[in-house]
């Protein structure tokens, strides 16, 4: 998923600092975003139509979701869910560091 190496490091540093972490799950782990099931999400190369119309579902539910950026992913690439934002800046802030 990750395939350049410096977002791989910068990937495993944030997983290395949550309780759990899951491979897979696309478009439900998104939703379980929304749901409260899961505090974050973070995917890498997805297209427009994969996270775009999930992007109003997770705001909806109080969450963020943005690419690396900070913006609203609507090219797809890497992106960033999470049930809050203090934990999305946190989350981002480790995704992006170096970069």
């Amino acid at each position: 998923m990750f395939h350049e190496p410096a977002l791989r490091q910068r990937y495993d540093r944030l997983a290395g600092r949550c309780r759990l972490q899951r491979w897979g799950g696309d478009c439900y782990a998104f939703a379980l975003v929304a749901q409260g099931g899961i505090d974050l999400m973070v995917d890498s190369g997805l297209m427009p139509y994969d996270i775009v119309p999930l992007v109003p579902i997770i705001e909806a539910a109080g969450g963020v979701v943005t690419d690396l950026q900070g913006r609203v992913p609507l090219a797809g690439g890497t992106v960033v869910a999470a049930a809050n934002r203090t934990l999305h800046a946190a989350a981002l802030e480790i995704m992006t560091e170096g970069a």
